[in-house]
């Protein structure tokens, strides 16, 4: 999995990205109304999707694999006066005591997997029999489509503080279409009048056609329920859309572990 969300990436994630809208959060809390019991979200950061769906009442736990993003959540949680059950691990590698009735794993996550059939091979051992995954890809349209410029830097957010300081992050990224791999490289800086703190951070992104995703998922003994574009739950799958959204389900005759 790509190393990221470390130094002033984990301290200015929320920065950056406070304001976005948060469409999955209103998906995910359909999923686990409707399948009920004890889930685990995957790559749930700093908190932004487990910790509103917690106050929901939903029994959810969290899996993290950078520490700080961990840190920022469990602050944020005691900030709300909750105390969610939180991992730190790999999605790839990650094993629990019991297994999970829903997996989430939203905001992109999977695709920073360094091999994804293991992961969902993984994802498959974390749920129960008739377990249900939830999972949600990009196709960066904007770089395979050269809307940004490829191996050159650009200003990607940048922002002012309460307190005056000026975040700001540029991006350059490298593509590979015929192996479906982005390469991004993030440089992150904090200016303080004349103090400046900087950070650079890696990161190798998959991406997947809808027909690949939907095999991937099939050969990891898993069974696709339904497939929507765009948060659109009207809209069908297809060659333009940019976001797919998945649900999918164990097989009821699998055994918990395999």
């Amino acid at each position: 999995m790509s190393s990221t969300y470390t130094s002033l990436e984990a301290e200015l994630h929320d920065v950056f990205w406070s304001n976005e809208e948060t469409p999955e959060l209103e998906w995910l809390d359909a999923v686990l109304k409707n399948h009920p019991g004890r889930a685990l979200e995957v790559g749930c950061g700093s908190g932004r999707l487990i910790l509103p769906l917690i106050q929901k009442g939903h029994d959810l736990e969290g899996l993290e694999s950078s520490s700080e993003m961990l840190d920022r959540c469990r602050t944020a949680a005691q900030e709300a006066n909750l105390s969610p059950t939180l991992h730190l691990g790999d999605m790839s590698h990650f094993s629990a005591e019991e297994p999970y009735h829903c997996l989430l794993v939203p905001a992109f996550t999977f695709q920073l997997s360094n091999d994804p059939a293991a992961t969902l091979r993984n994802f498959k051992k974390l749920l129960i029999p008739g377990g249900l995954l939830y999972l949600t890809v990009f196709i960066p349209f904007a770089e395979i489509d050269k809307e940004l410029p490829e191996d050159e830097w650009y200003p990607d957010h940048e922002v002012e503080l309460p307190d005056g300081q000026k975040a700001s992050v540029e991006t350059r990224h490298q593509i590979d279409r015929k192996r479906r791999i982005l390469k991004r490289e993030h440089h992150y800086r904090l200016t303080d009048g004349d103090k400046v703190r900087e950070h650079h951070s890696e990161q190798t992104i998959c991406w997947f056609t809808a027909h690949q995703l939907a095999k991937l998922i099939a050969d990891a003994g898993l069974i696709v329920e339904t497939a929507v574009a765009d948060f659109d739950d009207q809209q069908a799958v297809g060659e333009d859309s940019q976001i797919i959204t998945i649900v999918a389900r164990k097989k009821t005759n699998a055994k918990a572990g395999q």
